[in-house]
């Protein structure tokens, strides 16, 4: 992404935000700005940001890795007024969105809510008294899997099924997002057919849908199911949407083998995330370790988070049992 794109981007973010965090954002330096991945806006305490370069608590005209007093502070009315304008001023019409505990905006950035939890007997409702807001910015950074597309790729027409696993905001979604694009148009180098791909966004994310539309690109071969119960998606998808690849994010449920077990039996190739620092985890986790054991995953692709917008640390061949590639040093 360009630095015009991620300025535009930033730009689209603040206004949602109250007149006082909006004009701080504004003193920012615009280098630390177009590099903010993450906005943090918490009650009685300065705003944070997470960029490239670092994490900053921020006031006017300034930035630091800590604060003093003299830091502007994140006011109820501040908070009120914030949500108010990410729900454009009808929270009511945001409340099956706000039960899963975010919000998506224009752009695709998903707004994390969090504060005094609703229940009606044992179902989440929603929030009362809110307290912090955590702004994920989406962007898109294209040719960011293009090193790693001979690990994936088996032949002009199918692919290994593949994991793709890290800790969270290692660019997971990142990585499964480009390599949709790439797989549903078509690759040169090394040659892959563009094929019919279905992603199974549950949180919206991969896409980046709002109000239907994908904020993303994301290919025109492409089908996307929003806001779909994995189990449901695989099964509809197969049926009537005819995929050659299934993309879908967070192995970890005890159902996910009887999906990719059914997948795979239907032709269709899987790629998929999960969450771990490195492999070990996933074999902690007994439903994904089933998986890996049968080896229906013939490809692991592990992520760090310590570089932008994605560093691959390694590479596992899961059937042979032996390392493609490791740049964990």
């Amino acid at each position: 992404m360009d630095k015009k794109n991620e300025m535009n981007v930033i730009n689209n973010i603040i206004k949602y935000l109250s007149i006082n965090i909006k004009n701080i954002m504004l003193t920012q330096n615009s280098i630390i700005i177009q590099d903010t991945y993450e906005i943090r806006i918490r009650v009685n305490t300065p705003i944070y940001i997470k960029t490239m370069q670092g994490n900053y608590f921020i006031s006017y005209n300034k930035y630091s890795h800590t604060y003093n007093d003299s830091y502007y502070k994140v006011n109820r009315n501040d908070i009120k007024h914030t949500m108010a304008a990410l729900t454009s001023y009808s929270i009511h019409a945001y409340e099956n969105e706000i039960k899963r505990g975010y919000i998506t905006i224009q752009g695709g950035h998903r707004v994390g809510i969090s504060g005094d939890c609703i229940y009606h007997e044992k179902d989440f409702t929603g929030f009362k008294n809110i307290t912090s807001f955590n702004i994920r910015v989406a962007k898109d950074y294209n040719n960011c899997t293009n090193n790693y597309y001979k690990y994936i790729i088996k032949n002009s027409r199918q692919i290994y099924n593949t994991l793709i696993a890290g800790p969270p905001l290692s660019g997971k979604t990142t990585f499964i997002r480009e390599l949709t694009r790439k797989l549903s148009d078509g690759i040169a180098n090394p040659e892959f057919y563009g094929c019919d791909i279905t992603v199974i966004d549950e949180r919206g994310e991969i896409a980046s849908q709002y109000n239907g539309i994908p904020q993303i690109y994301i290919g025109r071969r492409t089908d996307i199911l929003s806001y779909c119960l994995k189990k449901d998606g695989f099964f509809m998808s197969i049926r009537s949407l005819a995929p050659k690849i299934i993309v879908s994010d967070e192995l970890g449920s005890a159902e996910d083998f009887e999906i990719i077990q059914y997948a795979l039996k239907s032709g269709v190739n899987i790629i998929t995330t999960a969450h771990c620092f490195d492999i070990s985890d996933l074999y902690d986790n007994i439903y994904i370790k089933k998986i890996l054991d049968n080896k229906f995953i013939e490809r692991i692709i592990i992520l760090g988070y310590t570089k932008r917008p994605i560093y691959v640390k390694k590479i596992y061949d899961n059937l042979k049992d032996n390392m493609l590639y490791d740049n964990s040093n």
